[in-house]
């Protein structure tokens, strides 16, 4: 609230008009955002990668671009693209900014559909983060905050079954026993735990890094590597590209497709430039689904 109001008052003074909206949840910002209303010239978004994924409906349905104030902890995609939490750095932006479509993703389910600008996890990540960050009792200061997360990590990896999943990848198996699958949009936790440092907004792809089947104590050898950037890290793991993604766990199944340039997002020149050129000099081999099959394909007689 503090950040809105700094940026209310300081926009005012320059002659914009601004409509501030305070939402208690994520239920109630989603029904919001999939309310036809007047177009707007964009919409300001304060908060996390969750909050700015909601919000993002409202700037798809009505064609007003989307700014992201990143105010949480995890802030992915706002930080991957440049944005700053800095009044002056909005301000800025919102006069001097330009238009770009970059990809979403889409979740469909039977009756719904779920948009996310980041990533998506499921298995591991996926449930420390949820248990995690029940009731909000996580610390506030980062550093306290990564060992909050670890200190949870350690106690579910050895109090806990890891389950399986079955993955896709435009519409090709690739795997039939994952037990950690995050299907990226962006670069993943980076400076933390890259797991797709190849991951664009821009190319319609989704990267899906993917640990198969594996022992407790080998799967977190994998992530501790990555999170230590150790030689050999990306041994053990695979990262997959395509457009369409279908994860099956055991208790549903999930269809992610890429949303062609769906958002419009106000960027800097300079972010967006850095975008398009960024090169990935030490990231993992990328396996692609029909290399896959291609090489699971029995053989065949003359």
């Amino acid at each position: 609230m503090a950040t809105a109001r700094r940026l209310a008052a300081r926009l005012r003074r320059r002659g914009h008009a601004v409509d501030v909206r305070i939402f208690e949840d994520l239920v109630a910002l989603t029904r919001w955002a999939e309310t036809p209303r007047p177009r707007a010239a964009s919409i300001v978004c304060i908060g996390g990668d969750a909050t700015q994924s909601a919000a993002a409906r409202a700037a798809m349905r009505s064609e007003a671009p989307l700014v992201p104030v990143p105010n949480g902890f995890g802030n992915v995609f706002a930080r991957r693209l440049g944005y700053s939490p800095q009044t002056s750095a909005v301000v800025r932006l919102l006069e001097q900014g330009e238009v770009r479509r970059v990809d979403v993703g889409l979740v469909r389910r039977e009756s719904s559909e779920d948009v996310f600008l980041s990533h998506r996890s499921y298995g591991l990540l996926e449930h420390i983060q949820q248990v995690a960050e029940r009731g909000r009792q996580q610390p506030r200061h980062r550093v306290l905050r990564y060992a909050w997360y670890l200190g949870v990590a350690y106690r579910f990896l050895f109090r806990t079954r890891l389950a399986s999943f079955r993955v896709t990848v435009d519409d090709v198996p690739v795997s039939d026993d994952a037990v950690l699958v995050t299907v990226a949009n962006v670069e993943t936790y980076h400076g933390f735990l890259t797991l797709t440092p190849t991951a664009s907004p821009i190319d319609g792809l989704f990267d899906v890094f993917v640990i198969p089947r594996s022992s407790k104590l080998g799967v977190l050898r994998r992530l501790l590597s990555l999170m230590l950037r150790l030689p050999g890290r990306w041994r053990g793991v695979t990262v997959y590209r395509g457009r369409r993604v279908t994860v099956t766990t055991p208790w549903r199944s999930e269809a992610l497709t890429v949303g062609r340039r769906a958002l419009p997002l106000l960027v800097s020149p300079a972010a967006m430039a850095a975008l398009e050129r960024r090169v990935v000099a030490d990231g993992p081999s990328i396996a692609t689904p029909s290399r896959r099959r291609e090489a699971s394909a029995p053989p065949t007689s003359a």
